[in-house]
């Protein structure tokens, strides 16, 4: 039976927050009409970008008017966090897990408000929560007092009075949002594409989407609204892969991003499927991208045991609970050569050591850089620590 060399240990204190299904923060999604229209999306170009623990989302639109001026009710809608905590509803009325919200139109800032409505179910959109000039609303107090037994379900709707003139017309749109995770989901974010669908056009002519984790990333995107891994650009250092079918029953593109970022493009695009990107458990999907030690060459040890550092997607960031006395006997000194390495191996060092050459070239993250010299002082603070400590 193959054995797995366990490098990524999560800590209880994560695995207990994982105890039970996950928490959901919010979902990101396109502007959308609130009342009929007649106006189109030419052109798309979404941008989001990992910061730690949540995302930065910037998007370019260029609206299209056929006829004369006009003003326009534009929503954004996002769903309340899940499961709603009462310091949640210390934010109101913005939303707790989204920040920086901002629209721009033709260059000018636009004041924007904010509704809570009663959950859009199936269907139904914010258009379908806004009657006679106004938005159906909850009962706040009431929402409040349900939060120790069982919530209300309520979204939020960000909305503005746009003023698009004759022809095109461009809105700049940000936000910050927090990442989701649940039980085998280091983390999760989604993106409501099929919004854009409710357009004059149905979708949008042009449309890019650029999506950056930062680097030395692995991470995962459901085929939803593309076909394969094979559609994606790759600016900078990394790869793709095509992995199996997810509980969804959709395609899974992986992707080992060492530094730079991938984008998609599609013209006359109209979304079929949402944007959905994570990052899986190490402790439960070990077997899809760790470290794995080729049997025949090197004699497998399990370090499950030895709970003292923990990975963030394949890139050494901390390390937790060093023991004070040597707690790695039963290692082989092979097997501390490849940790002793770890860092360099993330930036493609091309290894001169045949063994530790053939082992980092089976792992399915590692991207050989020829011009990368290796260099202490450039590693973070953190790395020079574990390098230091497995030279020991």
């Amino acid at each position: 039976m193959k054995r797995f060399f366990l490098i990524a240990i999560l800590l209880s204190t994560i695995l207990s927050l994982k105890a039970n299904d996950g928490v959901f923060f919010a979902n990101g999604n396109h502007l959308v009409p609130i009342t009929e229209t007649d106006i189109s999306v030419q052109k798309e170009i979404l941008t989001i970008r990992r910061v730690n623990d949540h995302l930065e989302v910037t998007v370019y639109y260029e609206f299209f008017n056929p006829t004369k001026e006009k003003k326009l009710l534009v929503g954004f809608e996002a769903e309340s966090p899940y499961p709603t905590m009462k310091e949640d509803l210390s934010f109101l009325p913005e939303h707790s897990h989204i920040r920086n919200f901002t629209v721009m139109l033709n260059g000018q800032s636009l004041p924007y408000k904010i509704a809570h409505v009663p959950e859009l179910r199936g269907d139904q959109t914010a258009r379908d929560a806004y009657h006679d000039g106004q938005f159906m609303t909850i009962d706040k107090q009431a929402w409040l007092d349900s939060l120790d037994e069982h919530p209300y379900e309520v979204d939020f709707v960000y909305y503005f009075d746009a003023v698009f003139k004759k022809g095109l017309n461009i809105i700049q749109h940000t936000y910050e949002y927090d990442l989701s995770y649940g039980v085998g989901i280091d983390y999760e974010f989604l993106y409501v594409l099929t919004a854009a669908n409710r357009w004059a056009n149905n979708g949008i002519d042009d449309f890019t989407l650029n999506i950056d984790m930062g680097e030395r990333q692995s991470f995962q995107l459901e085929c939803s609204f593309f076909q394969n891994a094979n559609e994606w650009t790759i600016h900078g250092v990394g790869k793709r892969e095509q992995k199996g079918k997810r509980w969804s029953d959709n395609e899974v593109a992986m992707f080992h991003i060492q530094d730079g970022h991938i984008s998609w493009h599609k013209k006359d695009f109209h979304p079929e499927g949402e944007l959905n990107l994570f990052q899986y458990d190490f402790y439960m999907y070990s077997d899809i991208y760790m470290f794995t030690l080729p049997e025949k060459e090197w004699g497998v040890k399990d370090l499950f045991h030895n709970q003292y550092f923990k990975l963030d997607t394949n890139h050494i960031y901390t390390i937790q609970n060093l023991p004070y006395q040597d707690e790695t006997t039963g290692i082989s000194s092979d097997e501390k050569r490849i940790l002793r390495n770890l860092p360099f191996a993330y930036r493609g060092y091309v290894f001169q050591n045949t063994k530790l050459r053939q082992y980092f070239e089976s792992c399915v993250w590692y991207i050989p850089n020829p011009s990368y010299e290796a260099k202490m002082e450039e590693l973070s603070e953190q790395e020079q620590l574990w390098v230091k400590y497995w030279e020991k």
